[in-house]
């Protein structure tokens, strides 16, 4: 099992990236799980959450620490899904 951090923002304007977080949070992924496929699931639910909003948004995803607290910005290692 790993646990993985993730925040989804909206890309279509100038605001600093802490300015446009639509969705936050963390989830543990089993061992056989593939990360980038977690981030696709949970950017298509952030579709279905927020619909009022139409723009384009961004899924940062990285690795994280269980129990470590969570940044307002993706940092240097995640890994990134336009949707």
């Amino acid at each position: 099992m790993h646990q993985y951090a993730y925040l989804i923002t909206c890309t279509d304007d100038d605001r600093d990236e802490e300015d446009r977080v639509m969705s936050s949070g963390t989830q543990t992924l089993a061992a056989d799980q593939d990360p980038r496929e977690f981030a696709t699931a949970r950017l298509e639910q952030n579709r279905v959450e927020h619909s009022y909003y139409t723009g384009p948004r961004r899924i940062a995803y990285w690795p994280h620490e269980c129990g470590a607290l969570l940044p307002r910005t993706a940092p240097a290692n995640a890994e990134h899904l336009d949707g």
